[in-house]
């Protein structure tokens, strides 16, 4: 049976949650469009149900494979509810449930209040970053190791002079990942790392810290140099 669906308010919006598992499917300016929203995922829903096991599996992986949008977001974790439903854990595939669960390992950023550590992604492989920019698997393994062997492990502010903290930790983990991810005001949501995504474990200085709690420090960045090169190509014959 699928997992049940909710609309809460939240400030001026209006959210579709999912029940058991707390994934986000957006919030709305007001409740008929959240109510609008959610008929038109319990009809997905729906049809998701009527799906058998391996159809459902297939069209998991799919998800993965096409380009990403808001739409297949939703769509992907539709059907991640709808597998669970069934009993099913990542890496969502047929076979005992105790083999999956320990064939796989679910890391969640960790926040350690006691001790101003936070464990988290430094940066997806091959995934656009806000100003379009990418970096394969292989040169960002090759950027850390640098940056490692340099000896330096202070954290700046926002690539600034400003020390924020310091590294005590990075791993880059050699397989996929799923986790857990809060959005403020967007509810939580799953998402899967793919593999050879670098995790830090960072203990940030007092000031910092405070805003880390405060949700004005929320991510890594890593720095880098390119050159850009524009090349004008030969029309095809």
């Amino acid at each position: 049976m699928s997992f049940q669906k909710r609309i809460e308010q939240e400030g001026n919006q209006f959210c579709v949650y999912s029940y058991e598992t707390g994934r986000s499917f957006g919030c709305y300016k007001n409740r008929e469009l959240a109510e609008a929203r959610l008929a038109q995922i319990e009809r997905f829903g729906k049809q998701l149900g009527e799906m058998p096991d391996n159809q459902l599996i297939h069209l998991h992986d799919g998800c993965h494979k096409a380009a990403s949008s808001n739409e297949l977001v939703a769509v992907h974790d539709l059907i991640e509810d709808e597998l669970e439903s069934r009993n099913f854990a990542p890496p969502y595939t047929t076979g005992n449930l105790e083999q999956k669960l320990a064939a796989v390992s679910s890391f969640v950023p960790v926040i350690k209040e006691e001790d101003r550590f936070t464990l988290a992604p430094v940066y997806v492989p091959d995934l656009a970053d806000s100003d379009g920019e990418t970096i394969s698997a292989n040169d960002l393994q090759k950027s850390l190791w640098d940056w490692v062997q340099k000896g330096d492990r202070t954290i700046y502010l926002q690539h600034s002079d400003k020390p924020a903290g310091e590294m005590v930790e990075l791993l880059t983990f050699p397989f996929e990942i799923e986790t857990s991810l809060e959005v403020p005001n967007q509810g939580v949501t799953k998402y899967r790392f793919p593999k050879d995504t670098p995790f830090m474990g960072v203990i940030w200085d007092s000031w910092a810290w405070d805003m880390v709690k405060a949700g004005e420090l929320r991510g890594y960045s890593i720095g880098g140099k390119a050159k850009r090169l524009e090349v004008e190509l030969p029309e095809a014959a």
